[in-house]
C-alpha cells in the first residue's frame, strides 16, 4: 500500500506541534510551582538538559516522563491532554489555555535578561551584536518584545558569552554560568581525558 508523502509530512508536522505543546505544558507547570529547571529535574529524576530539551520541543516527552510528572505533582490522568471529544479529528487534543498575558510576560522577562547580560558584559548594543553574530535590528526587536528570542539565537549567545540558554530562555539561575551546551559538548567529544575527568566526578557524586 502506497502512503501519500504529503500525508506523512502533515502527520509529522502535527506530531511536532503536539510535542512542542507538551513541552509548553511542562514549562508552565514548572513555573506555576516556581521551580527552576534544576529543582524540577531533582523532583522528576530527569536531567536538566533532558527537561530543557522537552520544554523547547527538541526532545519528545515520553509516556514515562509524563507519568512521572503526574505522580510527582498529583495531576489528573488526562494531563497534559484533554479528554477525547466526539467529532474531534485530532483525538486527545492538548490543553491550549495558555493566556496571551502569560506569553507576553515570558517574552518581556527574556528581553530583560538580555539587557541585564549586555550590561553585565559592559558593552553596547552594537558590540553585543558583533560578539554574538546577531544583527542589531534583531537584538532590538527582542529587547523591545517585538520578537521572541529563539533557541538558535540563545545558543549563539551561549557560545559567544558563556551564558546558558536555560537562563536566557527560562530564567534558570543555576544554569546561567558555565553552561553544558554545544561548545562544551564539542570540546568533550574531542578530548577523552576531559571526558574521563567528568565521568570520574559524576561517579563520585552519584550521577
Amino acid at each position: 500500500m502506497n502512503i501519500d508523502p504529503e500525508a506523512k509530512t502533515s502527520e509529522k508536522s502535527h506530531t511536532d506541534i503536539l510535542e512542542k505543546d507538551v513541552g509548553k505544558a511542562i514549562r508552565i507547570l514548572r513555573k506555576s510551582y516556581q521551580l527552576s529547571i534544576s529543582a524540577f529535574s531533582m523532583r522528576t529524576g530527569y536531567s536538566r538538559v533532558h527537561i530543557s530539551e522537552v520544554e523547547s520541543g527538541k526532545r519528545k516527552a515520553t509516556d514515562e516522563l509524563i507519568s512521572v510528572i503526574r505522580n510527582v505533582f498529583h495531576l489528573d490522568s488526562n494531563w497534559p491532554f484533554s479528554e477525547e471529544r466526539p467529532g474531534d479529528p485530532d483525538g486527545n487534543k492538548l490543553h491550549r489555555k495558555f493566556s496571551e498575558q502569560e506569553e507576553l510576560s515570558s517574552i518581556k522577562a527574556v528581553a530583560e535578561r538580555l539587557v541585564d547580560l549586555r550590561k553585565e558584559l559592559h558593552i553596547n548594543q552594537k558590540d553585543f551584536a558583533k560578539l554574538t553574530g546577531i544583527s542589531v535590528a534583531i537584538i532590538e526587536d527582542v529587547v523591545y518584545s517585538r520578537r521572541k528570542l529563539t533557541l538558535r539565537m540563545a545558543q549563539r549567545i551561549e557560545d559567544a558569552c558563556g551564558i546558558g540558554t536555560e537562563w536566557l530562555l527560562h530564567g534558570d539561575e543555576d544554569a546561567k554560568y558555565l553552561p553544558c551546551g554545544q561548545r562544551m559538548t564539542s570540546f568533550l567529544k574531542k578530548d577523552p581525558e576531559a571526558r574521563k575527568l567528568v565521568w570520574e566526578m559524576m561517579e563520585e557524586k552519584g550521577f
